[in-house]
Parts: structure tokens; sequence; C-alpha cells
């Protein structure tokens, strides 16, 4: 949930880029991806008990919760990766983000890989990939 926060956080990170993997949209969309995934389709149905609960028990709410409205207003140069198997975070989901997403970007889809350590998974591509961005973007 790292890049989550990073997207999420107040005020701003200040940083000169970002490398976001594996980042849900919406916290509504997380729950239901990881309840349908362990409970096939009626498990996405307890989504709204799930979510309702923020509010009173953390004292934020659910709107509060949602990298895709956060990455539009990001303008450092930001890095999504994602696997292509991925069912916690789907592969529509990671584009749907990634389109929100304020200019700089770019994004990366690890064929075959799910909601792993992407580093594990493909480890020589993602350090090339990686400090190829970060070289690219940090001043």
């Amino acid at each position: 949930m790292g890049g989550a926060c990073a997207l999420l956080a107040e005020p701003a990170l200040r940083v000169n880029a970002m490398v976001l993997e594996s980042v849900y949209p919406t916290i509504q969309q997380a729950v239901a991806d990881r309840l349908e995934s362990r409970f096939g389709w009626p498990g996405k149905l307890g989504t709204p008990l799930l979510t309702w609960q923020l509010k009173p028990r953390l004292g934020f709410g659910s709107d509060d919760l949602c990298p895709i409205k956060q990455a539009g207003k990001i303008t450092v140069p930001k890095f999504f990766i994602a696997g292509t198997a991925d069912r916690d975070t789907t592969l529509q989901e990671s584009k749907d983000l990634f389109d929100a997403a304020a200019e700089p970007k770019q994004l990366w889809l690890v064929e075959g890989a799910a909601h792993v350590d992407l580093h594990e998974f493909a480890k020589e591509e993602y350090e090339k990939r990686v400090l190829d961005f970060l070289a690219k973007n940090m001043n």
C-alpha cells in the first residue's frame, strides 16, 4: 500500500519522482477485488459494509482513499508498474489509474505477474527499468 500512500499523502510528498507498484484506484475497488478473489463474485456484496465502517472507526471515509483522484494532481514523473495477472488490482484498474494520472508518466505491465513482489518476479528487467527511470528523473 506504499504507492497508494504516496499518492494520497497530505501534504503532498516533496519528491522528484515516484515508482508506483500495483496501486489500487479506489478503496472500494480494492476491497471488492479482494473479496471476490477469496469468495467469488458474491464476495463483492460485502464491500459496502466494510467500507462504510471506515468513517466511524477511523475518522475518514472511502472518498478519502482514492489514489485515482490524486494521481491527476501530482506532476512529478510517475512510473506505474502492474502485473497483467493481478486479481487484487486488476489490469483494467491499473490502466484506469495510469490514464487518470498527470504527465509525465509511464507504465510497465509485467506479463504474467500477479499482485506479488514485482522486483522478485522480473528482477533484472525491474532493476533496469526502475534505475533508468530514476536516472532520467532525479535532479
